[in-house]
């Protein structure tokens, strides 16, 4: 995003406020992912949970979340937090199914549409 979306950060803004947020498909750098707009606290809490669920190594790093989690939004927001996302197409390394989370910066987006 190259130009400063207003409209985008509007969308995020009120789903930090309100908790959840539409669904919406973006494009980044030629890849097209679609999910839901989740507020940043309930990303990483929602990532901690898993993490600290999974007894497995990964479990460590269910602090980083949980501390993420705590701490307050920026302005303007600087990252699109997406959960339940899939990748639609594009050339990309990613899988098909992105899994439950996904942070995207804002700067990577260059077009978007919610339904």
């Amino acid at each position: 995003m190259t130009t400063r979306d207003d409209l985008l950060i509007d969308l995020i803004n009120r789903t930090e406020a309100e908790g959840e947020g539409p669904r919406i498909t973006v494009v980044a750098q030629g890849v097209v992912i679609t999910g839901r707009i989740a507020a940043h606290w309930h990303w990483a809490t929602h990532l901690a949970e898993q993490l600290a669920d999974t007894g497995l190594p990964d479990e460590r790093f269910a602090k980083d979340f949980g501390r993420e989690a705590g701490e307050s939004p920026e302005y303007p927001p600087a990252f699109l937090h997406l959960q339940g996302c899939q990748l639609i197409s594009g050339n990309s390394s990613l899988p098909a199914a992105l899994g439950e989370s996904f942070r995207i910066p804002l700067d990577m987006i260059s077009a978007w549409s919610v339904r």
